[in-house]
């Protein structure tokens, strides 16, 4: 026994060794070695009739004689009708019912605790005396010391293999940039390391629900399935009951021997979570490296969405920039890119912080995150100075676009900027038509205020007439001079004069109406219009008024220098 022991670190030579040294000494007609692995005893060595059978039968340390010997720590003996006996446990791949005696003795570790059990059975009844047993319980010390040192040696192997597995695992999700590949990677790779059965991937989405994203095997996602395994997320080393609710969530026939949630996230972002469930409970060290896993997928997820986000941002720049060139063939090229259907109705939106902000690195951001998540399939290009955003709507013209309008107020009023927005339309034509209707419906939503609004295009009047002389140069002549003189005057003295000669103009030169809108008595009025043709020389009466108008709305968009 000495020799046998001594003679390979390989534990199953060791033990096959074994049986065939006690089958010989006690002449029995079949031995067998279990060995136990959690709360299981698993058949690891049996003589050659049965060694077919090996890791294939195993049973509960509460069942057989075996579990009987592993839990009182002593030899357990029937000398006959040993499948009457109630200690006994049948299996009908053993062919327990040709056998009359039974001896099963457990096998010690270094600290008495047991780590197996050696069973012998005989065919007749038989009496196994009192040196057999010292025999046989010298023997299971000396076995215990061989499988020790060899599963020190086993598990030193497993690790090095589990490591070399890590090692190639964690080269794949390095080199990967594709999301589904990282899903497959993950999911195979977390069945190897452990090993196990069963591995799903959730992820949260963007309203924080787990959702199946990957599973290997291949498998659809089971009704309730996410909220076992939040819950799960909880018990480290899950109940039995929870184990069971976990591989009925998971579509299993049986519930797994072991199940382990692991948190998928990288520092304190949650990502999502890596689930996994196995037949057999799994060594420590395939534990403890499918937990680094976790980290270690989250941030290949990172990067992906980092690569993902800049193809993104560079197409949605291609496609704005394509537009504002009137250069369909290429616009449609990178709309098809990014995913957007011009054919569908559509409006643009442009975005700019509110005169005097400072904050735009992080209101630009959060008003980009509020877009893509008000309208889906949006596409956003952020700049460092104003946000663009192609956006799908439903319907066409008016009632297509003041369906989002109360949404842009709020994106404005939280993101402290002002909004311009187009029609609704369909087609490149129309996209590149929206465009320049947005950027002249932000640019007079800026000039005409200083506070967080948004304006669509077609509520923007007379002024969609005026905003291109702007860029162009409006006449200067001495109406112009005259509405800058006021306006300077305004700012100067904290007056109302410039307001009170578009309100008198707009009423028609009717002194009644206009006092009444701007709640001053008509002799005030006319104190004031007074003043206005002394200041700058113009006689009211006589004036183009709808000239004079006009130039007022000009200051308005672009207050004279």
């Amino acid at each position: 026994m000495v020799s046998v022991v001594s003679s390979s670190p390989d534990l199953e030579h060791v033990l096959t060794q074994v049986v065939d040294l006690l089958t010989r000494a006690t002449d029995c007609h079949a031995c067998f070695v279990y060995l136990l692995r959690g709360e299981q005893l698993r058949l690891r060595a049996a003589s050659p009739v049965y060694a077919h059978l090996i890791g294939r039968i195993g049973f509960g340390i509460d069942q057989g004689l075996a579990g009987w010997s592993v839990r009182h720590r002593q030899p357990a003996f029937i000398r006959d009708h040993a499948s009457d006996d109630p200690r006994t446990n049948y299996v009908p791949e053993l062919e327990e019912e040709r056998f009359q005696s039974m001896v099963a003795l457990p096998i010690p570790s270094r600290s008495q605790e047991p780590i197996g059990s050696i069973v012998l059975h005989t065919v007749a009844p038989r009496e196994f005396d009192e040196g057999i047993i010292n025999v046989l319980s010298r023997a299971a010390s000396l076995v215990a010391g061989a499988i020790e040192n060899a599963q020190l040696y086993e598990d030193a192997q497993l690790r090095v293999e589990a490591l070399t597995r890590w090692s190639a695992l964690a080269q794949s999700l390095a080199e990967s940039t594709d999301r589904s590949e990282l899903h497959r990677i993950a999911t195979a790779g977390a069945r190897a390391l452990l090993p196990c059965d069963v591995c799903r991937l959730y992820e949260l989405d963007v309203e924080g629900r787990l959702r199946l994203v990957a599973a290997d095997p291949p498998a659809d996602d089971t009704p309730g399935s996410a909220g076992v395994v939040l819950e799960l997320l909880t018990s480290p080393a899950p109940s039995s009951a929870r184990r069971a609710a976990l591989g009925e969530a998971l579509g299993l026939v049986d519930a797994p021997a072991a199940a382990l949630t692991l948190p998928v996230a990288a520092g304190e972002e949650q990502r999502g979570v890596l689930v996994l469930a196995a037949r057999e409970p799994w060594p420590d060290h395939g534990t403890e490296l499918t937990r680094a896993l976790g980290h270690l997928l989250a941030v290949a997820l990172e990067k992906c969405d980092l690569i993902e986000r800049l193809t993104e941002e560079n197409v949605a720049r291609e496609l704005f920039d394509a537009i504002d060139a009137a250069d369909l063939p290429r616009a449609r090229g990178r709309a098809r890119a990014a995913a957007f259907d011009l054919d569908r109705s559509h409006t643009v939106v442009l975005a700019r912080p509110v005169t005097g902000s400072t904050d735009w690195e992080t209101d630009g951001p959060r008003a980009e995150s509020a877009l893509r998540r008000a309208v889906p399939g949006a596409v956003c290009d952020l700049r460092s100075d104003e946000l663009r955003a192609l956006l799908p709507v439903s319907g066409d013209g008016d009632g297509a676009t003041r369906a989002i309008a109360d949404m842009l107020e709020s994106i404005a009023t939280q993101c402290q900027l002002v909004i311009g927005a187009s029609d609704a339309r369909r087609g490149v034509e129309g996209a590149v038509q929206s465009a320049t209707e947005a950027a002249d419906a932000a640019r007079l939503a800026q000039a005409l205020g200083d506070a967080p609004t948004t304006l669509l295009y077609r509520d923007a009047g007379a002024y969609r007439y005026l905003t291109h002389l702007v860029e162009h140069g409006a006449p200067r002549d001495h109406l112009r001079d005259a509405v800058d003189q006021l306006s300077a005057y305004d700012r100067r003295r904290q007056a109302q004069l410039l307001v009170t000669l578009e309100r008198y103009l707009a009423a028609g030169g009717a002194y009644a109406p206009t006092a009444r809108e701007l709640n001053v008595h008509v002799n005030t009025l006319r104190q004031r219009l007074e003043r206005i043709e002394e200041l700058t020389g113009l006689s009211l009466a006589d004036e183009d008024r709808l000239a004079l108008q006009l130039a007022i709305k000009l200051a308005r968009v672009r207050p004279a220098s």
